[in-house]
């Protein structure tokens, strides 16, 4: 008599393997394509089972932009105030470009400890770099707004990528040359393929204000 295989042992669910996964489906179909039983039905389990985890898809969501927000580089031993609030600002700005459903919710949702402790250490750092009280605080609005304002405007391009050439096309078109010589000059500039991004431009150029204006102080 042939010898019957045990069946495969399901890897039992947590909390973090719900988020992980939810992050996954978020990353593939977007937030909208994500439901409680369709996440449920991707881990091999019925949906009852994610709620002796997780209340409800609200604080999921709420989960996922923390876990988002730990892979966000905040090493910054042995760097400059100022240079690892630019490096922490980049590796945010990579992140959320890669996960561009993420924008909406880091608005929606209050901080988790993750996120709170991203902020908290960007705070620290522009009080030591030697800013004042007022230009720091102003300083950590200034390049937060920066990071998630570039994330938003790169979210925008993605839903609609497949139409961006047609759009601008048709945007060219309606426009006079005569009358807006320069913007139809900025429009062609796109469409030759010159998108380059502007993100670490602006954030330096944020960064260097700050210091400037700290010295006129």
């Amino acid at each position: 008599m042939p010898r019957q295989m045990a069946p495969k042992r399901r890897e039992p669910l947590s909390t973090e393997r719900i988020v992980a996964q939810a992050v996954l489906i978020a990353d593939e179909k977007g937030v909208g394509g994500l439901s409680m039983r369709s996440l449920a039905h991707s881990l091999g389990f019925e949906v009852m089972a994610l709620y002796n985890h997780i209340a409800n898809k609200q604080e999921l969501l709420s989960l996922m932009v923390d876990a988002v927000a730990g892979m966000i580089e905040v090493e910054t031993a042995d760097t400059r105030s100022l240079d690892a609030v630019r490096s922490i600002a980049v590796s945010a700005h990579t992140v959320l470009s890669q996960h561009p459903w993420i924008t909406e919710l880091w608005q929606q949702h209050l901080p988790g400890p993750v996120r709170t402790d991203f902020m908290d250490t960007l705070l620290r750092l522009l009080k030591e770099s030697g800013l004042s009280p007022d230009l720091a605080h102003l300083g950590f609005h200034a390049v937060t707004n920066h990071v998630i304002g570039y994330a938003i405007q790169e979210a925008n391009m993605v839903r609609s990528k497949r139409h961006t050439s047609t759009t601008a096309e048709e945007f060219l078109a309606g426009m006079s040359e005569e009358r807006n010589p320069h913007m139809v000059a900025h429009v062609r500039q796109h469409l030759a393929g010159d998108s380059s991004s502007s993100f670490q431009f602006v954030l330096d150029l944020i960064l260097d204000g700050l210091v400037a204006a700290n010295h006129e102080s």
